[in-house]
């Protein structure tokens, strides 16, 4: 028998269609918390009530929130995932539990068998992650796409936007990216390193005028689809602010040659967070 990625019962909730499904994130990863958080925030479907970073807090927590909805890592210390498991189903027994974890379906097919609903994998793209929440909940979601094409701040040098609490400048950044959900957690990971979004743009000619006018610290480059494109949007953004640091943000490794000869000062291949959060903190650093 093959290895199940959802039980053949998944509980119900008990929120209606209209109300927005409560959920608590359990992974002991801040970065990780922030990339579903960042995701869930884009869908008024979903409203993250509470995080954890391990299961004996995720317990707590589960108990104390009664969420329709735990989004829970499997790796976690000082308590195994199949113990938050039980844990959570005991004091929260009407909560679905999603196991969201980058180990492999291998290992989530005895928390299945305990009473999670389902496995995710992580690292699948923002979307696709919407789209099978929803099917494991049984419920249409959609994706909120207001955004504005481009938010910006102020570009002028040291705007308010590019002030820390104290008034102390803090390192600014541009970010590019054509998904309008891989923005939103892009911003929330470049947030997350105390850097201040000057704007966010999917355009390549509006990433080049808003770069070459705010002269940023770091910009943070999505690579689109059309490898075609990336040389010359690297290449720009160096030609336009060559004291800024570029990183490419890419699907695949085989694009990192490409990217650094095309000027990038570092490259991060999809989904990890947590080296991207490194690369901001480097080339921050150095400013």
């Amino acid at each position: 028998m093959g290895i199940l990625t959802e039980r053949r019962d998944p509980p119900s909730t008990t929120s209606t269609d209209l109300d927005p499904l409560r959920v608590l994130i359990v992974d002991d990863a801040p970065s990780t918390r922030t990339f579903l958080r960042a995701v869930l925030e884009h869908c008024d479907q979903f409203d993250v009530v509470g995080e954890a970073d391990d299961g004996g807090t995720a317990i707590e927590r589960a108990g104390a929130l009664q969420p329709d909805l735990v989004l829970l890592d499997i790796s976690m210390p000082a308590m195994s995932g199949a113990g938050a498991l039980k844990g959570i189903l005991e004091v929260a027994p009407s909560t679905m539990v999603i196991i969201v974890s980058g180990a492999g379906p291998a290992l989530s097919q005895p928390l299945l068998e305990a009473g999670a609903a389902a496995f995710v994998p992580k690292g699948i793209a923002p979307f696709e992650l919407i789209s099978r929440l929803g099917t494991i909940m049984g419920r249409p979601v959609s994706i909120d796409h207001l955004d504005p094409l481009i938010r910006l701040h102020g570009v002028d040098g040291a705007t308010e936007a590019g002030r820390s609490a104290t008034g102390v400048l803090v390192s600014r950044a541009v970010l590019f990216a054509m998904d309008p959900l891989e923005r939103h957690m892009i911003r929330k990971v470049i947030e997350l390193c105390d850097v201040s979004v000057l704007a966010e743009t999917e355009h390549a000619g509006t990433l080049r005028a808003v770069v070459e006018a705010s002269r940023p610290e770091v910009v943070v480059v999505e690579l689109p689809p059309d490898r075609s494109m990336d040389a010359a949007i690297l290449t720009e953004v160096r030609q336009v602010s060559p004291e800024s640091a570029v990183i490419a943000y890419a699907e695949t490794e085989e694009r990192r040659e490409a990217a650094l000869a095309a000027g990038a000062t570092a490259f991060v291949v999809k989904p990890r967070i947590d080296e991207l959060v490194d690369q901001i903190h480097v080339v921050t650093s150095r400013a």
